[in-house]
């Protein structure tokens, strides 16, 4: 079984086992850009860094014009919150990102 000493560390490795996948299978399999970006964003809560809006579309669109979509798409759910070109997690979507690894924490603990 995996170990995680923090929430951090399992989103970091969540990251890294995504991307991981890219080197095996084609890319277009995989679009789950919203969820790509909000493990970009706890990640950067998490380490206190301050995240752009071309970052994470960077870090996780080919494509600006979808990527910024699915930004607008997540401010509009409130789980991100957008401060001219600064881009961060809402309170709440930062706590449902730290509820949601706390539990898969614990099912691989367990």
């Amino acid at each position: 079984m995996a170990h995680f000493d923090s929430t951090l560390d399992m989103a970091k490795t969540q990251v890294a086992l995504r991307s991981l996948r890219y080197g095996h299978f084609p890319a277009d399999i995989f679009d789950e850009y919203a969820w790509d970006m909000m493990l970009h964003l706890y990640i950067s809560r998490l380490r206190k860094q301050t995240l752009y809006i071309d970052n994470v579309v960077n870090l996780t669109s080919k494509n600006t014009i979808v990527g910024k979509r699915w930004i607008k798409h997540l401010i509009t759910e409130s789980i991100v919150e957008v401060d001219g070109e600064q881009v961060c997690l809402s309170q709440s979507g930062f706590e449902r990102m730290d509820r949601y690894h706390e539990h898969a924490m614990s099912l691989i603990k367990d």
